[in-house]
């Protein structure tokens, strides 16, 4: 079973994979595992991923994956098919980002625009303050790294 959330944001489908074990370097594996995935969201009913799709892959190697798919053009309806033109990033840092102050060690968070961010790490116990946060995984890093 694949743990996952999903989101619409900006235009955008955003799918969190949380511990999923891909491997993003071998980029066939990765285009089917991708496909498996939206085949599954599709079942649900959730969002049509036939046609021709953007697909920007954030990697961070404790929390998991995070998939933001674009729709460039939709299938054909005699001709129903899943395109994929893949963007990789490995290694990004993935952050909580809180509305409140937790009971967090202060050393380990970041306050930017009155809100704070916790950078997951080995250390964090992601499960414990999941439910109070949102994943970030990208514009903050000029700003906290």
């Amino acid at each position: 079973m694949i743990n996952m959330k999903i989101e619409n944001v900006d235009n955008l489908v955003v799918v969190y994979l949380f511990n999923e074990n891909i491997d993003i370097n071998d980029i066939d594996d990765l285009n089917k595992k991708i496909k498996n995935v939206f085949v599954k969201i599709m079942k649900r009913g959730i969002y049509d991923f036939f046609g021709y799709n953007k697909v920007t892959v954030y990697h961070n190697k404790i929390y998991g994956i995070v998939l933001e798919v674009e729709k460039i053009s939709h299938g054909n309806i005699n001709y129903r098919t899943i395109d994929l033109k893949i963007t990789v990033y490995k290694n990004v840092p993935f952050y909580l980002e809180f509305d409140n102050y937790y009971d967090f060690n202060k050393k380990e968070i970041s306050v930017i625009n009155n809100k704070y961010y916790l950078k997951i790490t080995e250390n964090i116990n992601i499960n414990k303050y999941i439910e109070y946060g949102r994943i970030k995984y990208k514009n903050l890093l000029n700003e906290i790294d």
